[in-house]
């Protein structure tokens, strides 16, 4: 019988999954540089933002997996077709159309990526709702803790009504659409290479934006700046192209206590590199959270902790794709 080969060292995927979320933590930052900046007239609107990030990544990676893994790719299209579609659309148009809207109407990056952190309290809901999973108390306290925090994150500005309100709102919806996705991966996850599949997913997201493309502003776009390229092509090939592969191989090796913790990596490094750029940059990045927001999101952040960490539980080590990724 052939000897199984030895994995990863747990040192090399704590690092990897590190050096990720850093590069995922960014893109909080990245979009607010591009739909709200703190001083000027913003590069891209969320339409815009939204087109010139997944079009060319669904060109790229589309052709990779129609390339090098055309067989296993075939076998999907074939068996999945609706589900493929179904995954492209909340996984692209509708988790990122949701999020770009409300950082468009100045919610901030932090709390943005604060808000993507549910994810794991709406799989608790998907799956007592249509998986027969007990709802226990621990998940019950969790969910009110948790949207007790986005209900402070939505009334936290003075004198941002219920405009503010709505925009944290449909920032809190964009994870819901990723459990859908995530819901949706797992079962599919089980047969086929998770990379081919989620590059799939992000071919036939890109595919479906293609006709945002006649609502996008064609001329914004050509006339982005050097750091407007410079952070779309962040977006295109580090936070997307490489950072779901990324998290595809980090997927298959590690443990289950990990998957359910790296919930909470991008808050705290997205405020860090927030900090951080202030400082050495405050014409550009300036850091506005109100005491009413940092202790809505913390404890949103509870309730997810509640949900995900339990009595020596984690989640399940099936839990492939349940980390929101920006």
């Amino acid at each position: 019988m052939e000897a199984r080969a030895p994995g990863p060292r747990p040192f090399l995927l704590v690092a990897a999954t590190l050096a990720l979320f850093a590069v995922w933590s960014n893109t909080f930052l990245a979009f607010e540089t591009l739909l709200a900046p703190p001083s000027g007239p913003a590069p891209l609107r969320w339409v815009d933002l939204l087109a010139a990030r997944f079009v060319p990544a669904a060109l790229l990676c589309g052709g990779w997996v129609l390339l090098f893994h055309r067989a296993e790719s075939m076998i999907i299209l074939r068996r999945h077709p609706g589900r493929l579609l179904l995954a492209g659309l909340l996984c692209v148009p509708g988790y990122n159309a949701l999020l770009y809207h409300g950082m468009e109407g100045l919610v901030e990056g932090p709390i943005a990526s604060v808000l993507t952190s549910l994810t794991p309290l709406y799989l608790a809901v998907l799956g007592a709702a249509f998986l027969g999973e007990r709802m226990t108390a621990r998940k019950v306290g969790g969910l009110a803790l948790g949207f007790g925090g986005v209900a402070l994150l939505a009334t936290a500005r003075e004198g941002g009504g219920t405009a503010r309100a709505v925009l944290v709102a449909e920032v809190a919806l964009a994870p819901l659409c990723w459990s859908c996705y995530s819901a949706l991966t797992r079962p599919v996850a089980r047969e086929h290479p998770p990379l081919v599949w989620t590059f799939l997913v992000l071919a036939a997201g890109g595919v479906l934006s293609i006709p945002l493309l006649f609502f996008a502003d064609i001329g914004r776009i050509a006339a982005l700046d050097g750091k407007g390229i410079a952070l779309v092509a962040y977006l295109v090939l580090l936070a997307t192209v490489f950072g779901f592969a990324a998290w595809s191989w980090l997927l298959s090796h590690l443990p289950a206590s990990t998957v359910g913790l790296t919930v909470f990596l991008n808050p705290p490094l997205t405020m860090a590199s927030k900090f951080a750029l202030a400082a050495l940059f405050p014409a550009s990045f300036v850091v506005s959270i109100t005491p009413r927001e940092w202790a809505g999101g913390a404890l949103a952040l509870l309730g997810v902790a509640a949900a995900v960490v339990g009595f020596g539980r984690t989640v399940p080590s099936d839990a492939g794709g349940a980390t929101p990724t920006p």
